[in-house]
């Protein structure tokens, strides 16, 4: 190889070497491109996130605090609200769909004490209406394109 003259080393050759792909940075190019789409970009995201997450915490179960009883609700009336502040059209009238019924069982859960479904399914639901609304339509064709 022929030494090229360049102004900052005019002495020395240029080597490209070529790494070849590996499996290992395919599979961290993608949980990291994953990761982007999935996580929250705007404030209202963040709190409708941040409010259902919260509610996977069993805190109205502490004797010490029983006005807690009525974190959960306050929880689930964030996360619609964001939903609604943060409005983009058709999706958001599904994600506010999926938070009003999981809001009806859990105040069905809290006050009537009814229990019709696990705990964890209605707090997923809140979570999943405010993906839904926030940025699952991304992931989901992110998924579809590297699947086929």
């Amino acid at each position: 190889m022929e030494p090229q003259k360049t102004p900052c080393c005019k002495s020395k050759p240029i080597i490209v070497l070529e790494k070849a792909p590996s499996r290992r940075n395919g599979l961290v190019s993608f949980l990291s491109t994953a990761l982007i789409i999935i996580l929250p970009k705007c404030p209202f995201c963040i709190a409708a996130y941040s409010g259902a997450f919260l509610m996977f915490f069993e805190v109205d179960k502490a004797t010490l605090a029983p006005i807690f009883l009525h974190l959960k609700p306050l929880l689930g009336l964030l996360v619609f609200g964001s939903i609604l502040i943060n409005f983009k059209g058709r999706k958001s009238q599904i994600a506010s769909l999926i938070v009003l019924v999981a809001f009806t069982f859990l105040l069905m859960e809290t006050y009537a004490n009814i229990h019709l479904l696990p705990n964890w399914i209605i707090y997923s639901a809140f979570l999943f209406g405010a993906w839904f609304n926030g940025n699952f339509e991304y992931f989901f064709r992110f998924i579809k394109v590297k699947l086929q």
